[in-house]
């Protein structure tokens, strides 16, 4: 018996908040693809936003619907971010952590720490925001936001005081 696993839906699925352009907020489920049991959750969601794929289905709680949005219209992704020492949400290689504020061109800004997987030679702000990601990774408020880079109009430098 052959298994066609194109029709197959991945069973990995993660609640999100998405953010659009214009300011609308759909929360629910994204399918994440089962590709390794070796990825950790940030991974997971960082390779689902990083594909080629233009669209993605996303079921809304709301309606229970699943809607399929255009990802240039993302302007962030939000996954609440377990906390405690066991929850394996990072892989357990070195990330890099920076302080920043990003502003969106409406004025709206997100602040929290950057998060990179990084070597220390590329630690700096400047090649973390220039790595060919199309979203960066920010940790603030009990959520990792997954920000569209093409949304922002610039990220700056907080020092800790």
């Amino acid at each position: 018996m052959s298994v066609n696993t194109v029709f197959t839906v991945p069973k990995d699925r993660q609640g999100v908040t998405i953010r659009l352009d214009k300011g609308a907020a759909l929360e629910g489920e994204i399918f994440l693809e089962s590709v390794s049991d070796d990825l950790s959750v940030h991974q997971k969601v960082a390779a689902f936003l990083e594909n080629n794929n233009a669209f993605f289905p996303i079921k809304v709680n709301s309606s229970g619907n699943t809607e399929f949005v255009n990802k240039k219209n993302v302007r962030m992704v939000d996954v609440d971010f377990p906390e405690g020492p066991d929850t394996n949400y990072f892989s357990f290689r070195v990330m890099r952590a920076i302080s920043v504020t990003a502003l969106f061109s409406d004025g709206e800004a997100v602040s929290g720490e950057l998060m990179a997987e990084v070597p220390e030679e590329k630690a700096r702000l400047s090649d973390c925001l220039n790595l060919p990601d199309k979203f960066l990774s920010v940790k603030a408020g009990g959520k990792m936001r997954y920000i569209n880079k093409e949304a922002l109009q610039k990220v700056v430098h907080t020092d800790k005081a």
